[in-house]
């Protein structure tokens, strides 16, 4: 993922649409994200589909969505695979809006061998820096979940359990979000 230029997030916004090209700005550095393989794409459905199911089991709601754009700060906008909003959040949402300004209270990244390794460090804090309180990042190749929450990082292998306090109850075996 290439750093082509420096620009504000007003200008940002600004880009024309262009369809199949995916963009982030990180501390005001464009970066272009590269399309994403299949399986990247079923490790972010299991995530999904997951939080989705316990979300719909609660009395007070929240949203688990693919691919949103938030506006973390002036200079950063970022798109987590998944990301993951709590019921107070969702009731201030315009769901016709994007980016959404501020954070989401969950931020979930699918990290490809790919992906660069300061990149992702730097997205972990652009999101805790933005409000997020939890960021999980899932490596597709040795199938492991790093979580990040203020300054604490807890890690997840294998068949231990996926838990957050964000989400009173969720409870699911890492390698669920590894079905392919």
């Amino acid at each position: 993922m290439p750093t082509i230029a420096t620009m504000s997030g007003a200008q940002f916004d600004a880009l024309p649409y262009e369809e199949g090209r995916r963009w982030e700005l990180l501390e005001g550095e464009l970066i272009e994200v590269p399309s994403p393989t299949p399986s990247h794409q079923i490790i972010v459905c299991d995530v999904l589909m997951a939080i989705h199911d316990y979300l719909q089991s609660r009395v007070k709601k929240g949203l688990a969505v693919m691919s949103v754009e938030f506006a973390l700060s002036a200079n950063s906008r970022l798109r987590p695979d998944v990301c993951v909003l709590l019921p107070e959040k969702v009731a201030r949402l315009d769901f016709d809006l994007s980016p959404i300004a501020g954070a989401p209270d969950l931020a979930i990244e699918v990290i490809s061998p790919t992906d660069r390794t300061v990149e992702c460090y730097e997205k972990v804090r652009a999101y805790l820096q933005g409000g997020t309180a939890e960021v999980w990042q899932i490596y597709q190749d040795c199938r492991a979940l790093e979580i990040y929450r203020n300054e604490t990082t807890r890690s997840r292998t294998g068949d231990q359990p996926v838990t957050t306090d964000l989400l009173p109850g969720f409870f699911v075996p890492l390698s669920s979000f590894f079905t392919a």
